[in-house]
């Protein structure tokens, strides 16, 4: 069969989002008498192949009487699995209830319309979404349904309960043992215990216009209970009708983000009262109590709009409209208002109203510096006609504020960026942005009209200058200009090359190297900083070893471990604009290092978890040992001196722990003379 399915254009149940593993998902009602249950699989491919095995209901006893049941009872409610009833059993149910045809197309339909592309990749692709689709559809459907939801295998009721008892409920599907298809099972509890009765539904309010009603009410506090609503209406407000076809239900995918209200509208006579209400559907099929009662009546529109045609400014402070509107339109209104916004296109607010529906003129004081004003007439419907914005300006003289605030920034590449704090005047035009060399020359204006916005982006030439000086000033819509900001001034980046620094001296020993040089002659210069390079290693690059600011000795000391062989040391300048210096000339030496080529061997580490320390052992060759350097550091931090050990050992122990943590331990072997081993590494995880 082939069934042409015309549904909202929704396309997206999704009670639960995607996830890699699938999972059915169970919602419970207690009744006084039963339990009601129902369950889906929340993805395409699994949800057909649970359709296939079919689902296992078992249910464990866990309280009776508030006491836990020990051990506890279980039960299996399904003889065998609950899979969807053949197609022939639809047929009575689906005739009168088009949810029931929705279910029984998607899970016995031969095609479920798709666009079918013409390229085999685009069949595969168009079977997929075919797949999700059917699993869509039959779920917004078996939502409005229960009695199809039991059809189809998704839902059960549990007679055999009890009051006093608690029961879990667990459902799985029937997989064969080595079908490889992974279904999570859904767990919920439940009690005849739990029941409560539907409540009514809330916030319903209604607009009553010209020939039709908006009705809208609140969905979101009780979508955990209503999936879907039936709208009622009387004329007597004792014979109620239901009005729409089918419930009325949101199709949002995204409850957390949907709209909080649900809407609904109705065709009306007017001048004759009407009454309203409207009930909830349950996913149990339950239709609860209706909400309560509003009632109202339609009336003809106001067909007319108020038009001022004249306006009068006495004094700076008030304004007196004039409008027409047609003297047979009186009678469909309750009067006017004036409304007033800083902009045309802005937020208005009532300034003047209740005035009688025979007045044509109204007088409005306090005036801001602009001002646009509408008349509004207010229909005795509760629809309004509102007139064309008019602007009142009263004379003004008074200049915007001094603006505040001028930041700015410049860059190596001539941008200067800069910034303050908006003038909240309501008739500001914008700014002008003047710029100078010098502060105590005549400042050139930058802007060639109003500047609206408070950041502004200058180009400059750099070049010698080594600053720049801005003032601004504010403007309002009747040229009256502000006193000028405060100065600012702005350092320029210097685009010339620091001078390098010179090496002056330099001195070996067994474990350090000692470099001084003499400072970059530059005025820009924040920081010198030092290479160093192994010069018996083709392969190696220039590493940097030491950044000082120039403030201080230029001095830098080199104790880092080192191999013996040659070095190449070098140094450059760096300005605060990143630019830096060509390398000084290097210096080459030849470090012998204080170290020996024997020493510790074997140096391990090992976990005493009962007795909660660090076992660290190690074996010495070669050398006479007076003491040794042991290293402490935890994973990601450098190694710092943890303990001087008598050179007589060859273990320590380290209480010093937390749990869940990798330390790595260095340690150097230390003669008499002062000759020191090449440090030893082990990582221990405590």
């Amino acid at each position: 069969m082939r069934l042409i399915i015309v549904l909202l254009s929704l396309l997206i149940f999704n009670k639960v989002a995607c996830q890699e593993t699938a999972k059915i998902q169970v919602i419970t009602r207690s009744l006084e008498d039963r339990i009601l249950l129902r369950w889906a699989v929340d993805q395409p491919y699994e949800w057909q192949q649970a359709n296939t095995y079919g689902f296992l209901i078992n249910r464990t006893t866990i309280t009776r009487n508030g006491e836990p049941v020990i051990p506890m009872e279980r039960k299996t409610l399904t003889s065998e699995p609950l899979k969807p009833r053949p197609l022939e059993e639809w047929e009575t149910l689906a005739k009168k209830n088009q949810n029931a045809a929705v279910v029984a197309q998607a899970l016995y339909g031969e095609y479920f319309e798709v666009d079918v592309p013409g390229s085999a990749r685009g069949k595969i692709m168009a079977i997929n979404r075919e797949l999700e689709q059917r699993f869509t559809f039959a779920l917004v459907a078996v939502d409005q349904s229960f009695e199809t939801a039991k059809l189809a295998g998704w839902a059960l009721e549990d007679l055999s309960v009890k009051k006093g008892e608690s029961y879990l409920y667990k459902i799985s599907v029937a997989l064969p043992e080595n079908s490889g298809i992974i279904i999570k099972e859904g767990a919920a509890d439940a009690s005849p215990d739990y029941y409560q009765s539907l409540p009514k539904p809330i916030g319903l309010v209604a607009a009553f216009n010209d020939k039709s009603v908006l009705l809208n009410w609140d969905f979101g506090s009780l979508q955990h209970i209503y999936i879907s609503y039936l709208v009622e209406r009387s004329e007597d407000k004792n014979n109620f009708n239901q009005l729409n076809g089918q419930p009325l239900f949101k199709a949002d995918s995204d409850h957390e983000k949907s709209a909080p209200s649900i809407y609904y509208t109705d065709s009306i006579v007017n001048n004759k009262k009407y009454f309203y209400r409207v009930r909830g559907i349950s996913s149990f099929g339950e239709t609860g109590p209706p909400s309560e009662i509003i009632e109202g009546v339609g009336s003809d529109a106001v067909k007319f709009t108020p038009r001022i045609y004249k306006k009068e400014i006495p004094d700076d402070n008030t304004a007196i409209l004039f409008w027409e509107f047609p003297e047979e339109a009186n009678e469909k209104i309750n009067g006017f208002e004036i409304r007033r916004s800083n902009k045309p296109d802005g937020l208005y607010e009532t300034v003047l109203s209740d005035i009688p529906p025979n007045t044509r003129r109204a007088t409005f004081k306090n005036l801001k510096r602009i001002n646009y004003l509408t008349v509004v007439a207010k229909a005795k419907n509760s629809t309004e006609s509102v007139s064309y914005a008019t602007i009142v300006q009263p004379v003004d003289s008074t200049p915007p504020s001094s603006p505040k605030g001028l930041y700015g920034v410049a860059d190596t590449t001539g941008l200067i960026t800069l910034s303050w704090i908006n003038n909240i005047e309501d008739d500001l035009s914008g700014y002008r942005i003047y710029r100078s060399n010098n502060p105590a020359s005549e400042f050139s204006e930058v802007t060639s009209e109003d500047h609206k916005e408070n950041t502004f982006v200058d180009t400059l030439k750099l070049n010698l200058n080594k600053e720049v000086f801005y003032k601004i000033k504010a403007m309002d819509q009747r040229f009256n200009a502000s006193v000028f900001s405060e100065v600012l001034e702005l350092e320029l980046p210097v685009l010339v090359q620091p001078s390098p620094p010179v090496i002056k001296t330099y001195q070996v020993s067994n474990d350090s190297v000692k470099i001084a040089w003499i400072p970059s002659s530059s005025d820009e210069v924040v920081l010198h900083a030092l290479y160093r390079k192994n010069l018996d290693n083709l392969e190696s690059s220039w590493e940097l070893i030491g950044e000082i600011e120039p403030e201080k000795e230029q001095l830098f000391l080199d104790v880092d471990e080192k191999a013996r062989g040659t070095y190449g040391y070098t140094i450059t300048a760096k300005t605060k604009f990143g630019l830096e210096s060509n390398p000084s000339d290097p210096i080459q030496i030849n470090y012998s290092g204080n170290y020996i080529d024997s020493g510790i061997t074997k140096f391990d580490g090992s976990t005493n978890r009962e007795l909660r320390f660090i076992s660290l052992t190690w074996k010495i060759k070669n050398m006479e040992v007076s003491e040794y350097l042991l290293y402490k550091g935890i994973k990601g931090e450098n190694l710092k001196l943890f303990k001087t050990i008598d050179g007589k050992r060859t273990n320590y122990s380290d209480y010093e722990l937390e749990v869940n943590s990798e330390y790595n331990y260095g340690l150097i072997a230390i003669t008499s003379s002062g000759i020191r081993s090449k440090m030893q590494n082990t990582k221990v995880v405590y």
